[in-house]
């Protein structure tokens, strides 16, 4: 029974996980989601049992040892994040970039540092360059800069942090010193493959690009938003990525595929609930027919 309960409880994980992708189906830079499943067997917490010779009556048990696969049930082990290169769409919006190849934007936020691939950049009232959030878009750290990128994000609390009204709002000055600002620039604002962004001849600042050795690693905290927590996952070579200007990313998620796992999760889902079913019906049997007998 409780194999069968384990099993539909995974399965509804699942269902929801790929709810959630096919919902995302046309969201910029969004990356779905993948589950990963873990049998679990109770006998593998026990010291092995010498097997004896049954002295009493033989059982069917003792025919066919279980070996405790009759206590094994699966769960939901995790999950993580696809970073497969999604399709580029031209906008020919000048602040758009779309990133081609595995890095992604590093930006500010009050929790600190995160990084994004969504590209569709704007301008704030004060002339920054944000995210569609609203979240500063952090140029390049100059050579020499000390600190390395992973470890230069601030916590909420600590000292030193950007106040807004005497409240703290988690950034620090080492970020606020990397905001971009275009205020007065002009119209005329290009982005090379490089990520250098000039206004006209005047070049301003160079996009922050971070590629990581496993993007698995990264872990969503919303808003198409990545956090990395390991600062040896941060690759410290030269960046593969190229950058688009007038593109976006469009999500990687393929609505076939999706909806093909989401009529394949529903089916086992329900093929569990009839097992569970069944061996509910069976034990109805047992307490009430076998005991008239």
């Amino acid at each position: 029974m409780w194999t069968a309960v384990s099993g539909a409880s995974a399965q509804m994980q699942n269902v929801e996980m790929v709810a959630n992708n096919l919902a995302n189906a046309n969201t910029p830079g969004f990356k779905k989601d993948l589950p990963t499943f873990k049998e679990y067997l109770a006998v593998r917490e026990r010291e092995p049992e010498p097997q004896d010779i049954p002295r009493g009556p033989i059982k069917d048990k003792d025919f066919y040892p279980l070996d405790g696969r009759d206590q094994s049930f699966v769960v939901v082990d995790g999950t993580y994040s696809s970073f497969k290169q999604g399709a580029l769409q031209v906008t020919n919006s000048p602040l758009d970039v779309a990133l081609d190849g595995p890095g992604l934007i590093e930006v500010s936020t009050p929790s600190g540092t995160r990084f994004t691939r969504h590209g569709s950049l704007k301008l704030a009232m004060d002339g920054q360059l944000v995210t569609s959030e609203g979240h500063p878009v952090l140029a390049s750290k100059p050579a020499g800069l000390a600190g390395a990128l992973a470890t230069a994000e601030a916590q909420p609390g600590q000292g030193g942090l950007e106040t807004q009204g005497g409240v703290a709002v988690g950034r620090s000055p080492e970020d606020a010193a990397r905001f971009i600002n275009l205020r007065d620039k002009g119209p005329r604002v290009t982005i090379n493959d490089a990520g250098e962004i000039y206004a006209g001849e005047e070049f301003i600042a160079k996009l922050s690009v971070v590629e990581f050795q496993d993007a698995r690693k990264l872990r969503k905290t919303g808003a198409q938003l990545f956090e990395n927590r390991d600062a040896t996952n941060i690759v410290a070579d030269q960046a593969r990525t190229v950058l688009r200007q007038g593109m976006i990313e469009t999500s990687n998620v393929n609505p076939i595929e999706e909806m093909t796992n989401l009529i394949k999760a529903n089916r086992l889902f329900e093929h569990d609930l009839k097992v569970m079913k069944t061996f509910g019906e069976m034990l109805g049997r047992e307490a009430n027919d076998i005991g008239r007998l």
